[in-house]
């Protein structure tokens, strides 16, 4: 268990200093529509599409920058675990 809530904000922050690109690649590579249709029982033409194009508007530099910077929201998104 982490020693403080700032410790376990410091260890995110280290842990998504570099996120960007891991979620680029794995997203890309992701099976989204085969495991969805399967849970749904149906094909799902729009929310396949929706994610794609979702995937290919962000860019790595654009999801890293959504995330660097954000321990105090962490925190306090811990802060409200109820």
């Amino acid at each position: 268990m982490a020693k403080s809530l700032q410790y376990a904000a410091d260890k995110w922050a280290r842990k998504t200093a570099n996120a960007g690109a891991k979620w680029k690649d794995a997203v890309s590579k992701a099976d989204y529509c085969g495991p969805f249709q399967q849970f749904v029982g149906h094909p799902t033409p729009e929310a396949c599409a929706s994610f794609t194009a979702g995937v290919s508007a962000i860019s790595a530099s654009d999801f890293q920058a959504a995330i660097t910077g954000k321990e105090s929201k962490y925190i306090e998104g811990l802060r409200n675990v109820r």
